[in-house]
């Protein structure tokens, strides 16, 4: 198992980074999907630049003006729908990657999660992102495992971002009844036996969820599966 995939896809993107305005080899390096996200990206990127340079350029005068104010919103709004729209987007990327269900195209996932998170676009503004981010933590854990003990990476069962955030959400749910003590740990053997994940899943969301006692959930867990299990 090779990523040289997603090291190709990282070199396109580093590219296109220096020279976005090269529109012959954008048809070329990426597909339809990803030219969208990519021009979503600079289009964000271009508005946010106008706006704080406007700002700075006005500095502490002038930004009670009515106008000065009405544009604000306006920009505001206009941020709000790129926002929406390049959540579509990479959501169907996403989507399309996930779908075959191999670890290259979850590194592909990660890359244009990586992207956009280092730009600081969207991601904290969706509550799918950080499950996702959490998700793909988990990929990586298992992409470990997989090199030193050859052990299944068991995400990749999963095939679209709704199928990774229901997930999610149910191994939770799962993790928050056996804290409270009304869920036996027969429930979640059960539901990882039916979706084919591992332990090394499970552990990653207990990290990342807000569940109050955490020492009490790991050691139910521990006690059944064992440390290593």
């Amino acid at each position: 198992m090779g990523n040289m995939e997603n090291s190709a896809l990282i070199d396109k993107l580093e590219y296109y980074m220096g020279h976005s305005e090269d529109e012959k080899s954008m048809a070329v390096m990426f597909t339809e999907e990803e030219i969208n996200i990519l021009r979503t990206i600079k289009e964000f990127e271009q508005l946010r630049g106008i706006m704080e340079s406007e700002y700075a350029e006005r500095g502490n005068g002038g930004t009670d003006n009515a106008a000065y104010i009405e544009e604000v919103f306006q920009r505001r709004e206009r941020e709000r729908d790129i926002s929406f729209r390049l959540k579509g987007q990479f959501a169907c990327q996403a989507d399309l990657l996930l779908e075959e269900g191999m670890a290259e195209n979850w590194l592909q996932v990660l890359t244009w999660y990586q992207l956009l998170k280092g730009k600081g676009l969207i991601v904290n503004r969706f509550w799918e992102f950080p499950v996702l981010e959490t998700m793909l933590q988990a990929f990586l854990e298992e992409l470990k495992l997989f090199y030193t003990n050859g052990q299944a990476i068991s995400v990749l069962a999963m095939h679209s971002l709704e199928e990774i955030t229901g997930t999610y959400f149910d191994i939770v749910f799962l993790l928050r009844r056996m804290e409270y003590g009304v869920e036996p740990i027969d429930g979640m053997v059960s539901y990882l036996s039916e979706k084919g994940l591992s332990m090394t899943v499970v552990r990653t969301v207990l990290e990342a969820a807000r569940i109050f006692d955490k020492r009490k959930v790991k050691d139910l867990l521990e006690g059944w599966f064992g440390k290593d299990g």
